[in-house]
């Protein structure tokens, strides 16, 4: 390296990020599973048996296009990251991710809070 070259800074993610960034993944990735095992489990809960030839539900459909959309998120994520040139680009797949991450957490926590409530009252 010249003399009077200045270092490049590292592109090294915060502590912080990183470990957002791996609970989401985790995250993410139970989730879209989750969605599939209810996509598959779905006719039989409603008792919807069709030929088999068709598909099993538009319901059940819905459970999987959900599920890839979150793991189509979690690509797009990691390829904004993986190619950040710019500073805005990188800021974009951690807000796409801390988004995301906090949609996953509302939802849970609303999923649960639903039961208990319904439970209580039943």
């Amino acid at each position: 390296m010249p003399v009077n070259q200045m270092p490049r800074p590292s592109r090294r993610l915060p502590v912080g990020w990183a470990i957002a960034l791996s609970f989401d993944v985790l995250a993410t990735v139970l989730t879209a599973l989750v969605l599939c095992a209810v996509g598959l489990l779905l006719p039989g809960i409603t008792e919807d048996h069709g030929p088999a030839t068709e598909p099993t539900s538009p319901r059940a459909l819905a459970f999987f296009l959900a599920a890839l959309a979150l793991v189509s998120s979690l690509g797009g994520t990691a390829v904004l990251l993986a190619r950040a040139g710019t500073a805005r680009s990188r800021t974009l797949g951690l807000c796409l991710s801390a988004v995301r991450l906090g949609l996953i957490v509302f939802s849970a926590a609303a999923f649960v809070v639903y039961g208990v409530v319904t439970v209580e009252l039943a």
